[in-house]
C-alpha cells in the first residue's frame, strides 16, 4: 500500500488556504478587539459631549432664572451682583461638603 500524496497542483492551493487561515486568526486576536474597544471609546467621548453640553446648558438655565427671580423679588438696580452672590454660595457650601468627606492620608510612623 502507498500512501496518498497530495498532486503537486493541491500545495499552493494548501499553502494559499493555510496562510489564509493564519492571517484571519491573528485579525481576530487583534484588529477586531482593538476596533470593538475604538467603538467603546468614541460612544464614550459622545456621550461625555452631550453630557457637558447639556450640563453647560442647564446651569446657564439655572443663573437665568436665578436671575429673574432676585430681579422680581429685589426690584433694585443691583439684582445680578445678587445672582453671583448666591451661586458663588452654592459653589461655596458644595466645596465646602466636599473638602469635609474627603480621605485623609494615614499618618507616618517614623519608628
Amino acid at each position: 500500500m502507498a500512501d496518498v500524496q497530495p498532486s503537486r497542483d493541491d500545495y499552493p492551493s494548501r499553502i494559499a488556504d493555510l496562510l489564509e487561515a493564519l492571517a484571519t486568526k491573528i485579525r481576530s486576536l487583534t484588529v477586531d478587539k482593538i476596533a470593538r474597544a475604538i467603538n467603546f471609546v468614541t460612544l464614550g467621548l459622545l456621550a461625555l459631549t452631550l453630557v457637558a453640553t447639556a450640563l453647560v446648558f442647564l446651569l446657564v438655565g439655572l443663573f437665568r432664572i436665578g436671575g429673574e427671580v432676585t430681579r422680581k423679588t429685589c426690584d433694585c438696580t443691583g439684582y445680578m451682583e445678587i445672582t453671583y452672590a448666591v451661586v458663588a454660595g452654592v459653589f461655596l457650601a458644595v466645596g465646602v461638603f466636599l473638602w469635609s468627606r474627603r480621605t485623609r492620608p494615614a499618618p507616618k510612623d517614623d519608628s
